[in-house]
C-alpha cells in the first residue's frame, strides 16, 4: 500500500558480513516481510492483466542474461539465491525482481508503452574539498515503503559498499569505502537486448571498484542488456557514461567539474523515438539541476535543494507521493555522497527528500 506521511522517514540500515551467499542470507531474514510486500507489489504494478504469473514467464522466456551474469557477476548470483533462502522464496522470483529496467525494456519492445520519466543524477569536484556524488532514485509508486541502505561488506579485494535499494534487489546506487561512487538513470532512447548483464548488476560490479579508472574500465567492457548512464566519481574527478546493447559513449560535459544528467542521452546518438513529453521532462529536469548548480558552492545544502527542487512543477527534479491524485512516479529515494581522501559520507532519503528528510551514513572504511 502507499504510504503518504509527510514527515521524515528513517530508513532501515541492514549490515551484511561474510562470503556472498552468507550476506545474502543476512539480508534476506533481516528484510523477508519488506521483500515479500515489495514482491508482491511489482507483481501488481506489472501490465499482466490479472496473469503476473504468465508475463514474468514471458519476460523470463524471452531474455537471457544468466550467461552473462554467471560469467561477470557469479558472486553477486550467489548472494541472490542467498537472499532468497533467507527470504524463503524460490531463486527465480527474486532474479525476475532483479530486472527492474529490463522489464521496462521488454515492455516497450512488447506493447511500444513509453518508459516514466524518472531519475536525475550529479556530480560535483569541489577545486578545495570533496567530489560529491548524488541522485534522485524515480520508480514506480508501489515501491514506497520498500526502501532500504544496504552496508555490504567486501569480498577479496573489493571495499565495503553502502547501497541504496528497495527490498529484495541488490542495489539501485551507491558508493564504497575506497571512495567510488555510482548513481544511474534510463535512456530509453537507446537500445536494449534480451541478453547482457541488467542493471542491477553492472551498478554492484562498478561498486567493487577501487578507483574511478578501474570502475570506468569496467563499464566499457561489460555487456549491456539496457540503455542506461552511469555517472561514477572519486575524491577530485568524476565521469559519465551513456551504456546501451550498442556500445559505451563518454560524456565530456562543458565544465568536467559540473556532471548533470536525466532521462535523454547528451553524447550517444538516440536511435529509437519517444514522446515529446518524455523529452520535455527530462530537459525540464536537467535545466533545474544546471541552472540551481551551474555557479554555486558544492556543499550539501546547495545539492540538498537543488534535488528537492519544483521548479517546474510538471515535471519536478523531485517526484511527490502523490501524482495528480494517484500513485504514480515517485522519487523512491535521494542519495547524496561525499567522497574525500579522508572518508566517504552519505545522506540519503526514504522517499521525496522535500517531504522526507534526508538520513547521513559513515562507512567505516575509508579510503587509503
Amino acid at each position: 500500500m502507499l504510504r503518504t506521511a509527510d514527515r521524515p522517514w528513517p530508513l532501515r540500515l541492514v549490515r551484511a558480513r561474510g562470503g556472498a551467499r552468507d550476506r545474502g542470507v543476512a539480508i534476506g531474514r533481516a528484510l523477508k516481510s519488506q521483500i515479500a510486500a515489495h514482491l508482491a507489489a511489482w507483481r501488481r504494478s506489472l501490465p499482466a492483466d490479472g496473469d503476473a504469473d504468465g508475463y514474468v514467464a514471458g519476460l523470463l522466456a524471452e531474455t537471457d542474461f544468466a550467461p552473462a551474469i554467471r560469467r561477470h557477476a557469479p558472486e553477486l548470483l550467489a548472494e541472490l539465491e542467498g537472499m532468497a533462502e533467507g527470504a524463503g522464496l524460490r531463486a527465480d522470483q527474486l532474479y525476475a525482481l532483479q530486472l527492474l529496467d529490463e522489464e521496462w525494456a521488454y515492455r516497450a519492445r512488447r506493447s511500444g508503452e513509453p518508459a516514466l520519466p524518472k531519475c536525475s543524477s550529479l556530480a560535483i569536484v569541489a577545486a578545495d574539498g570533496p567530489s560529491w556524488i548524488g541522485q534522485n532514485m524515480d520508480l514506480g509508486g508501489y515501491t514506497d515503503g520498500a526502501q532500504v541502505m544496504l552496508e555490504i561488506a567486501g569480498e577479496g579485494r573489493s571495499p565495503d559498499a553502502l547501497v541504496f535499494s528497495t527490498a529484495g534487489m541488490l542495489g539501485l546506487m551507491g558508493v564504497n569505502a575506497a571512495g567510488v561512487g555510482v548513481c544511474v538513470n534510463s535512456l530509453p532512447q537507446l537500445p536494449s537486448a534480451p541478453e547482457g548483464l541488467p542493471v542491477a548488476f553492472v551498478l554492484r560490479c562498478l561498486l567493487q571498484a577501487r578507483s574511478l579508472a578501474a570502475a570506468a574500465d569496467l563499464v566499457q567492457t561489460l555487456p549491456h542488456a539496457t540503455n542506461q548512464h552511469y555517472l561514477i566519481a572519486e575524491p577530485g574527478a568524476a565521469r559519465s557514461f551513456e551504456a546501451s546493447a550498442a556500445g559505451v559513449t563518454e560524456y565530456h560535459p562543458p565544465e568536467p567539474a559540473r556532471i548533470f544528467h536525466t532521462n535523454h542521452p547528451l553524447a550517444a546518438a538516440t536511435t529509437i523515438d519517444e514522446p515529446p513529453a518524455a523529452r520535455e521532462n527530462s530537459q525540464a529536469r536537467l535545466a533545474s539541476l544546471a541552472t540551481r548548480l551551474a555557479t554555486a558552492a558544492a556543499d550539501l545544502g546547495e545539492i540538498q535543494a537543488a534535488l528537492c527542487a519544483s521548479d517546474d512543477p510538471r515535471h519536478p527534479v523531485c517526484r511527490s507521493i502523490r501524482v495528480g491524485g494517484e500513485p504514480s512516479t515517485i522519487t523512491t529515494g535521494s542519495m547524496i555522497s561525499a567522497l574525500s581522501p579522508s572518508g566517504v559520507r552519505a545522506w540519503a532519503s526514504a522517499g521525496p527528500p522535500r517531504e522526507r528528510a534526508y538520513q547521513a551514513f559513515e562507512l567505516a572504511e575509508v579510503a587509503a
